[in-house]
């Protein structure tokens, strides 16, 4: 498993800039989610409809919404990350006013039922890589520090749904100009 830490874990040169720029290109059918939250507690053997029946919807009209952003999901990029499998994998893409407040990965979001039935495991990090660099603002966070972004190069963070104390908040503020581009997915054990 991997070290708990509050701070996220660098790994230069994940990708090329050329894998980087093709991930975007092959990114399409962009949308908002239906941000969803836990109503109670999530347990690791639940099915996705169970899953479904245990969270309630919020809506982008609300006052303060947690994030405005769409994103294109794809199959993983990476089979596994760390030795353990990766279940699903998305491109994000931030325009002109978009963001992601801080907070914690929703439990039925890193729980591997949810994408991939009866394998029971949940989220160990969540792992981010900026595909692009030509926009600004759009900086991501982890437990309120900006973390450094380079093409390529993976950002990995705790996100475990049954110990959130050992998940810290993670976001990404407005972006102000241009368009963000990142890829993110999840490893499970």
């Amino acid at each position: 498993m991997l070290q708990e830490f509050k701070e996220a874990k660098l790994i230069p040169n994940t990708l090329t800039r050329e894998e980087c720029a093709s991930l975007i290109e092959q990114a399409e059918n962009f949308e908002y989610d239906i941000l969803k939250k836990d109503i109670v507690q999530q347990d690791i053997s639940f099915d996705k409809e169970t899953l479904d029946a245990n969270t309630i919807e919020r809506n982008y009209d609300d006052s303060s919404p947690l994030r405005k952003v769409s994103q294109s999901p794809m199959e993983p990029v990476f089979p596994e990350w760390d030795g353990n499998p990766v279940y699903r994998c998305k491109v994000m893409k931030y325009e002109v006013g978009e963001y992601v407040k801080p907070h914690k990965d929703a439990q039925w979001m890193c729980l591997s039922n949810y994408w991939a039935p009866n394998t029971n495991l949940s989220s160990e990090s969540l792992i981010t890589i900026p595909l692009n660099d030509d926009f600004e603002g759009g900086e991501f966070t982890v437990a309120g520090k900006v973390v450094p972004q380079e093409v390529g190069q993976a950002i990995q963070v705790n996100c475990d749904p049954f110990s959130p104390d050992t998940s810290p908040v993670h976001g990404v503020k407005t972006v102000t100009e241009g368009t963000r581009y990142a890829l993110v997915f999840w490893n499970f054990s």
